[in-house]
């Protein structure tokens, strides 16, 4: 049997947090899976296309 380590009052204060900070923990969750697409599992044709999106995406916000 395997013993529950995070106590009930700890997994409501992190679902609380989750709810009142959602875009904030949306933003994480997609850095953390860009990271980790990156890292693992792009070939160079996969980080070429990457290269070209962040180019136009930087060019987009020194535009605002």
């Amino acid at each position: 049997m395997t013993d529950n380590k995070t106590s009930e009052a700890q997994k409501r204060a992190t679902q609380a947090y989750r709810e009142k900070n959602r875009e904030k923990t949306r933003k994480q969750s997609a850095k953390s899976a860009a990271k980790t697409y990156i890292n693992k599992y792009c070939d160079l044709n996969d980080l070429a296309e990457l290269k070209q999106l962040i180019a136009a995406r930087e060019k987009e916000l020194q535009g605002e």
